[in-house]
């Protein structure tokens, strides 16, 4: 049953109730169970056996609408589900505690993080014990990137609901959002040593395999689920799985079995090839070397009877851009950059994108680097949760003397900026004052993204009510790449990894020191 056909069904029966005024109040035993489908995954069946229920008693109780909203919630319906919890309010106060956990979710999912907060927060007021406001609360630290906090609610919402399925299952999404697969993965299986899986449980497992790559492992336990799901009367979901099998996973199957089998046929050759030329770290195009910075750096010279603005660049195309934010440059006149060898440049003109909210700029130089200095525009990728990062620049650097970048380190937490901004991504690396503009890599060396500056923390608490701790923003290589009118090459040498002094070494004649008037 498509999505479509089942809000209809659901309207229609609404659309009945309605013309009687006698209140049916469903029992707590019978919430419980229609509850537990839900919770399983299984809405065909809850829907049935509510309508079962309210079939000729029927104005809705308060414990009917939260599982109406519950409903909804489940078919990804927010803004219809916080209708009902929200009349659930109205109904009955005796569930309160229900009604503003399931407005808790709703408003989570509709990106309402800090209504989701309060909403959770009058749930366990009333009730201490509840599951889902404490899963809510989860959600909730974990949208802000306070990992932390979002731990002990999920921990305290699986310990007070005595390992439920549907808790753990809130858990390891959590980690999947941040990119954190193998986490996911290790909170399913160590739940599912002290207890049988279910349905949902079991097509998620298989989701988080897909994603690792186990195509195989994916594909067993994802029809598993089908199958579960079809003896337990969910029909729909178990035809979604199968569609995916269909459409996905078995065309997947068949291209590596195809891939093994080329390959076992070039296994000796590449055994061969491997111990003729061992494996050895290189970036991709262009080749990078270690070069030596000057004794003395060349000196930037200004108009002390100016301000004078500072921030951080990236050498790109052969050593004659210089790819910056909008902010560091903005109204200026005259702008010259010294790179992480001592070197300086003068900037002939410049460019920025039509668009203003798109924080970047192009400096094109008088005289360009050398070649060798400079990055390739095919190094420039996407960024992906979970993957190490490393952010040059140069940060609360004066004028006169310092020439060397700093680097700090950290994770792609979040593909989205704050408040779900697209075409930016969140950071825990640190990030200070003279960052802007400075370029982000990836441990292979990859330009994943541009820093935008240090999050205005003050902003963000009077916006939303919280503090977000080691939560700092980049602009997309997506973003960057469409701005340079270039497409993004596939990732190449997956394989190569870099560490922290390596990156350095590498990519340091390559960051500028901005200085604009």
């Amino acid at each position: 049953m498509s999505n479509y056909k089942f809000l209809t069904l659901i309207i229609s029966f609404l659309t009945l109730i309605c013309f009687t005024i006698k209140v049916y109040a469903i029992t707590e035993n019978q919430y419980l169970v229609i509850n537990k489908l839900i919770n399983e995954e299984n809405i065909d069946k809850a829907f049935s056996d509510l309508k079962l229920i309210q079939k000729d008693e029927v104005k809705l109780s308060a414990r009917s609408q939260i599982l109406i909203g519950k409903i909804y919630l489940a078919l990804e319906q927010p803004a219809k589900a916080f209708t009902f919890f929200e009349k659930a309010t109205f109904t009955s106060v005796s569930t309160d505690d229900l009604a503003y956990a399931g407005m808790s979710m709703a408003a989570v999912k509709l990106g309402n993080l800090s209504d989701a907060k309060i909403y959770a927060e009058k749930a366990l007021k009333e009730n201490p014990d509840l599951v889902d406001a404490k899963l809510a609360l989860g959600l909730v630290f974990a949208d802000y990137g306070q990992m932390k906090e979002a731990e002990i609610h999920f921990k305290k919402a699986i310990f007070t609901s005595r390992n439920s399925l549907m808790s753990v299952r809130a858990y390891a999404s959590s980690k999947l959002r941040q990119g954190r697969n193998k986490e996911a993965r290790n909170i399913i299986t160590n739940a599912l040593m002290e207890q049988k899986s279910d349905a949902a449980t079991t097509d998620l497992l298989g989701k988080i395999f897909w994603i690792e790559g186990n195509i195989k492992e994916a594909v067993r336990l994802r029809s598993d689920a089908s199958e579960m799901f079809r003896k337990s009367g969910n029909i729909q979901r178990a035809e979604q799985i199968l569609s995916w099998l269909n459409t996905a996973a078995i065309p997947m199957v068949s291209e590596i079995r195809k891939s093994e089998r080329i390959e076992k046929e070039n296994i000796e050759k590449k055994k061969i090839e491997k111990k003729a030329k061992p494996s050895q770290p290189r970036l991709a195009s262009p080749k990078r070397a270690s070069l030596k910075p000057e004794t003395r750096p060349e000196e930037i010279f200004v108009n002390k009877d100016k301000p004078t603005y500072t921030g951080s660049g990236v050498i790109l195309n052969d050593g004659r851009w210089i790819i910056t934010n909008r902010h560091v440059i903005k109204d200026s006149k005259y702008i010259v950059v010294r790179n992480g060898l001592g070197k300086v440049r003068e900037v002939e003109s410049v460019e920025i994108p039509a668009d203003e909210n798109i924080d970047l700029a192009l400096l094109k130089l008088k005289k360009p680097f050398p070649s060798n200095y400079s990055l390739s525009t095919d190094d420039i990728k996407k960024p992906k949760p979970g993957e190490r990062i490393y952010m040059m620049g140069y940060p609360m650097s004066s004028i006169l003397g310092r020439y060397n970048p700093s680097i700090s380190q950290g994770i792609v937490s979040k593909t989205t900026g704050f408040g779900e901004i697209t075409g930016q991504f969140q950071i825990t690396a640190k990030m200070n004052k003279g960052n802007s503009g400075g370029p982000i890599f990836n441990d292979k060396g990859h330009i994943i993204g541009i820093s935008v500056g240090k999050l205005n923390k003050n902003e963000v608490l009077k916006k939303d009510g919280f503090i977000p701790e080691d939560v700092n923003v980049g602009i997309s290589g997506q973003v960057l790449k469409n701005f340079l009118n270039m497409p993004v090459k596939a990732n190449l040498n997956e394989s190569e990894k870099y560490d922290a002094s390596q990156i350095y070494e590498y990519m340091r004649p390559s960051v500028v020191f901005i200085v604009s008037q």
